[in-house]
């Protein structure tokens, strides 16, 4: 087969270009720490590594979800206890005036601190955060109490009984926020009742029903409480699964799309010795031809 000077010369670009090209993707992929940079460069595998990577992703937003439930029962936890507090406080007021031995001057004492603890409790009760009132279900713009008079006069729920729903994986959904009609009920009207029969001097008789109404109410704040308590410890142990499953997936994705870097330094290595090699030979042999051994 006769071999000319044109077509030796274009053997020897196709050479050069070839063993060049091998190590710019072994160096490339040095570079990347990356096995697969392109979808041609392992089809299947590029299709499987981005499943896991819509995986991972999906996982990161279920832990944002998780981090923005978590915070929002905080701070119903944090409203709950101060609502508690005050709770117990109006209860030992309420018992101390069942008792008869009170005189007027003392039950108005009793009435004014009852009457603060009112306001302080529908604080409680329009507590927000993040621009949104907690308790108003899906009212979140409005407060879940009106505040009608001062002192107060009335204590009006409004808002809804609408679930704030967080999802945290793939099949649950589970709500952050508490109910306030739930949680206080008709406790307002019956402290403001209370403040009012202490300000008129009401016999103890009179009084002690009160104390049963405080009860419940408590009860209901620390069942809410409760909740809260056993959302908030569901919300860490799938925070902490999820980081697991995070960690298998970025296991599995690196398997498939990362590099082994002593295999690659390897390959690397003898992309080079190829390329110097074929650059050798070309310039010893550039320059040969038939005249070199007719002289």
């Amino acid at each position: 087969m006769r071999l000319s000077d044109q077509a030796r010369v274009q053997n020897q670009v196709a050479y050069l270009t070839s063993a060049a090209e091998r190590m710019d993707r072994v160096q490339r992929q040095l570079a990347t720490n990356r096995r697969i940079d392109r979808a041609s460069d392992d089809p299947s595998g590029a299709a499987l590594a981005m499943d896991y990577r819509k995986s991972i992703a999906f996982e990161a937003q279920m832990r944002r979800n998780l981090e923005n439930g978590t915070a929002f029962l905080n701070v119903t936890e944090a409203a709950l206890s101060g609502a508690t507090d005050l709770l117990q406080r109006a209860r030992e007021l309420t018992v101390q005036a069942a008792n008869d031995t009170l005189g007027p001057a003392e039950r108005q004492g009793v009435a004014a601190e009852v009457n603060q603890l009112i306001e302080q409790l529908a604080q409680v009760a329009n507590t927000s955060f993040g621009g949104v009132y907690i308790f108003s279900g899906h009212q979140t713009n409005t407060p879940a109490y009106a505040v009608g008079g001062s002192p107060p006069a009335a204590v009006t729920w409004q808002g809804d009984y609408g679930e704030r729903l967080r999802r945290v994986s793939a099949r649950d959904v589970v709500p952050v926020n508490i109910i306030g009609d739930r949680v206080f009920g008709n406790l307002f009207g019956q402290m403001i009742q209370l403040r009012d029969a202490l300000q008129s001097g009401a016999p103890g008789a009179q009084i002690r029903p009160f104390i049963a109404d405080i009860d419940a109410g408590l009860e209901r704040v620390l069942n809410a409480r409760a909740e809260v308590g056993a959302r908030l410890n569901r919300f860490e142990a799938t925070n902490y699964r999820s980081l697991e499953t995070d960690t298998n997936l970025q296991e599995l994705r690196a398997g498939v799309e990362d590099i082994d870097i002593a295999e690659t330094i390897v390959r690397f290595t003898a992309a080079q010795n190829a390329l110097e090699a074929a650059l050798g030979a070309i310039g010893r042999t550039s320059n040969l031809s038939l005249l070199n051994y007719l002289r």
